[in-house]
């Protein structure tokens, strides 16, 4: 029969439990996503920018870290701007003049920052820093020919598999990115108070 040395494997089982208890804390101080997938939200409805910040929240609360990406938007009193400091985990970078641009006349200054913001995102998605990534307004920007679908499309498919991803805007989608997207959301206008002369809220729309 074989003696065993208590000593030794009374080590190794310390050494073991401190294994899995640093585990554990790491998993507590940084939970993440086994699987992510891919959102899209658009349509000619109110919110589509709302869901998203919606997702963002709920991700916070469970410790996930979010960052989101806006495109033609460079407007820092947005509330989802405003609150970064409140949410650790939460980061907006936009990309955009000091002004909403929807429109198919933007200039070059327009479509070189929706490119860049682009770019930001897919940095971001790869960085391993983000568990949700979300490109504010990016099919408005694709409609609008600032960027291309084969540059959106490839953002999509460069996504690491633990994160999510959720893109928002525009009013149609194309073929190739709602075969790729996993939630698709088609946000339908039926009544909007614009119609009756109210403007937009600080706080509830912006």
């Amino acid at each position: 029969m074989v003696k065993l040395d208590e000593k030794a494997v009374e080590r190794a089982l310390e050494k073991k439990i401190a294994e899995i208890k640093s585990d554990c804390e790491k998993s507590e101080k940084h939970p993440h996503l086994e699987r992510g997938l891919v959102h899209v939200y658009y349509g000619d409805g109110r919110g589509k920018t709302s869901i998203a910040l919606g997702t963002a929240l709920r991700a916070c609360g469970h410790g996930l870290r979010v960052k989101v990406v806006q495109l033609l938007k460079g407007i820092p009193n947005l509330g989802e701007c405003k609150v970064q400091d409140e949410l650790p985990n939460f980061e907006v970078k936009q990309f955009g003049l000091p002004a909403y641009v929807f429109n198919k006349n933007a200039g070059g200054k327009e479509r070189e920052q929706a490119k860049a913001g682009l770019s930001d995102a897919e940095s971001s998605l790869k960085s391993g820093k983000y568990d949700v990534v979300i490109i504010d307004e990016a099919m408005y920007a694709l409609e609008f020919g600032m960027i291309s679908l084969e540059e959106i499309l490839s953002v999509m498919k460069s996504k690491p598999r633990e994160v999510e991803l959720i893109l928002t805007g525009g009013r149609n989608l194309p073929r190739e990115i709602l075969e790729l997207a996993d939630y698709v959301s088609h946000v339908v206008m039926e009544k909007h108070p614009y119609n009756r002369g109210i403007k937009a809220r600080k706080g509830i729309d912006f």
